[in-house]
C-alpha cells in the first residue's frame, strides 16, 4: 500500500541516551571475533510482469537506502532484481549449501507484497512462504549453525496469527515492517517508511548498538512518524534463541 504523499520522514531525534546500554565491545553471541560483517541479500520483487498493476513503485528507494546502510558496515551486499519464483528457489538451494565460514551471519531482506501465513508474492505471482521455502533451507547450511540469521521483511501481512511453533535451535529474528493483520506503506517517490527508518537507525548506531536494540528504537521511530502522516503503521518482530545481543561493528573492521 501506498504511504500517503503529504507524509515527509523527519530527521531522528533522541532515538538514544549516549550512555544506554551496551556497545560494541560488550558481550554478545560466542563468535569468533575474526569473522567477517554478515553476508547480505536482497530480494527486490518491483515489477511483476503478468500483473503490472502489482508493480511496487518506489521500491528501488529502498534497495539504495540498504545497500548504503549496509556496505557502510562493510557487508557484502547482493542485490537480486525482480526474482520469480524459481529464482528465489534456485538462490535459496544456493545458499543452503554455500560456504558461509568467514561470515558472523546472514541478513536477507525481502521487498514484495506479502499475505496470509507469511506468504510472500514472487514477480511471476506465484507465492513461497517465510518458514518453508527461506529460513528452513539456511538451516540446514552446517556453516550457518550457531550463527545469526536476519530477516528484514517490507511487505503486508494480510490477517494471519503468527504460528508459536519453535523450529528448531537456531538463533533468528524476523523484523517485519507491519504488525498481523495490517497493510504496510510505501512511497512511489521514497521508498517505504519503514526502510528508510530502520536505514537511518542503522546508520547512526549500527556500527555500535546491538541489533535487537536498534530494531526496538525503529518500531518505535516507524510508529511515530506514520501516525503524523496519518497512516499508522506498527512494525513487529519473531525471534528465537536471538537471546544474546549482536553488533555489526565487532565485525567491520574484519572485511
Amino acid at each position: 500500500m501506498y504511504l500517503p504523499k503529504r507524509t515527509e520522514h523527519q530527521k531522528i531525534d533522541r532515538l538514544y541516551d549516549p550512555n544506554e546500554g551496551n556497545s560494541a565491545s560488550g558481550q554478545s553471541f560466542d563468535l569468533n571475533k575474526k569473522f567477517k560483517p554478515p553476508v547480505v541479500y536482497i530480494l527486490n520483487h518491483e515489477k511483476f510482469r503478468k500483473s503490472p498493476d502489482r508493480n511496487r513503485i518506489g521500491s528501488s528507494k529502498d534497495v539504495e537506502a540498504l545497500c548504503k546502510t549496509f556496505k557502510n558496515l562493510n557487508c557484502r551486499v547482493e542485490v537480486i532484481s525482480n526474482p520469480e519464483l524459481s529464482d528465489v528457489k534456485n538462490k535459496l538451494k544456493e545458499w543452503s549449501e554455500k560456504q558461509f565460514t568467514q561470515e558472523a551471519g546472514f541478513v536477507l531482506c525481502i521487498l514484495s507484497h506479502g499475505s496470509l501465513k507469511e506468504t510472500i508474492l514472487a514477480c511471476d505471482d506465484k507465492k513461497y512462504n517465510l518458514d518453508d521455502d527461506v529460513l528452513f533451507p539456511l538451516f540446514r547450511n552446517p556453516t550457518l549453525s550457531g550463527k545469526p540469521k536476519i530477516l528484514i521483511v517490507q511487505a503486508c501481512k494480510g490477517n494471519f496469527r503468527a504460528d508459536a511453533k519453535k523450529m528448531n535451535n537456531e538463533p533468528y529474528i524476523k523484523c517485519y515492517s507491519t504488525s498481523e493483520g495490517y497493510v504496510s506503506y510505501r512511497s512511489e517517490a521514497k521508498g517505504s517508511i519503514f526502510i528508510q527508518t530502520f536505514c537511518e537507525v542503522m546508520d547512526q548506531y549500527g556500527h555500535k548498538k546491538d541489533f535487537q536494540k536498534i530494531f526496538k528504537y525503529v518500531k518505535a521511530e516507524v510508529q511515530r512518524r506514520s501516525i503524523q502522516s496519518g497512516a499508522k503503521q506498527i512494525p513487529s518482530d519473531e525471534s528465537h534463541n536471538f537471546d544474546a545481543p549482536f553488533y555489526f561493528g565487532n565485525y567491520v573492521q574484519n572485511a
